[in-house]
């Protein structure tokens, strides 16, 4: 599954540095576009993110975080991408802050798309000149032109 299939326009945003939130009002938002955009229930996919992240941070390096979750309660697999103009501390495996942020909700019922989905994600983000793009732009069209 390619990200332009499970990601909306609607669902890339940039947060200029006056706006920057804390790690888990960054989950909320990554909840609250997916309500917005998807239509999914918002104090339910905020607990799953949350869940997920006290299971293991999916702070992944390089100033990227992957927040994800999985529910019966999901009908297809969605993306949001979220820019940070100031990255934001998120306990990430190599301890530097994350301004490339990358949610993704998925059905418990798809396992292997959500796998394959989440490493193309995870795969796309780690590329050295898709990084300089997407933290070159304030633009959620450009940004989603570069990520799909």
């Amino acid at each position: 599954m390619e990200i332009k299939e499970f990601l909306s326009p609607e669902a890339v945003v940039f947060i200029p540095k006056e706006n920057t939130p804390s790690k888990k009002d960054l989950l909320r938002l990554v909840a609250e576009i997916a309500s917005n955009v998807y239509g999914l229930e918002l104090e339910s996919s905020c607990a799953a993110l949350e869940a997920r992240e006290m299971a293991s941070s999916t702070g992944m390096g390089q100033g990227i975080a992957l927040p994800h979750a999985r529910s019966d309660d999901y009908e297809q697999i969605v993306g949001i991408f979220i820019r940070l103009e100031s990255p934001i501390e998120f306990d990430s495996i190599d301890r530097k802050p994350v301004d490339l942020v990358f949610g993704m909700f998925a059905p418990n019922n798809s396992s292997i798309e959500y796998l394959k989905s989440l490493s193309g994600v995870a795969r796309k983000l780690r590329e050295e000149e898709t990084q300089q793009f997407l933290r070159s732009t304030n633009e959620p069209k450009e940004i989603l032109s570069i990520l799909t």
